[in-house]
């Protein structure tokens, strides 16, 4: 069943985006602007999701809970934990900083929250494809 709630469109969207500029800002060495962008990112596409199973979710706790389960449903480690790696990057973020060193740990970090994000979108139907019909509509408005 294609995804043709704009809704979903949009959440996957700026979620994408959302992920990239995590990605950049890391690169850059803004590590405290990252953790904003990666948890909007996670929740977006877990609310995704829910939306595409007919599913609404309210809250942060509703989010986290969804994804633990979509973790289990799914036995997929990073997704389980993703907003637990979230929670504690600030805590490994000070940690870097005071000591310098370690830097790897929040790119690792990143990388599970970010294969915990494209698995989630992987989850919907079709989504990248109903994406790409609608950013190709828009260019012939």
């Amino acid at each position: 069943m294609p995804v043709e709630n704009p809704r979903i469109q949009r959440y996957r969207r700026r979620s994408l985006h959302l992920l990239q500029s995590a990605m950049d800002h890391m690169r850059n060495g803004r590590w405290s602007r990252s953790e904003d962008l990666i948890w909007g990112s996670l929740t977006l596409a877990v609310k995704g999701v829910a939306l595409s199973r007919g599913e609404e979710l309210d809250g942060d706790e509703a989010v986290k809970e969804y994804a633990q389960e979509l973790g289990r449903e799914k036995k997929d480690r990073r997704i389980r934990e993703a907003f637990e790696q979230v929670d504690t990057f600030g805590e490994t973020l000070e940690r870097v900083q005071e000591s310098r060193t370690r830097v790897d740990h929040l790119f690792m970090r990143l990388d599970d929250v970010k294969a915990a994000v494209e698995r989630l979108w992987s989850m919907v139907p079709n989504a990248d494809i109903a994406e790409s019909q609608a950013a190709n509509s828009d260019k012939h408005e």
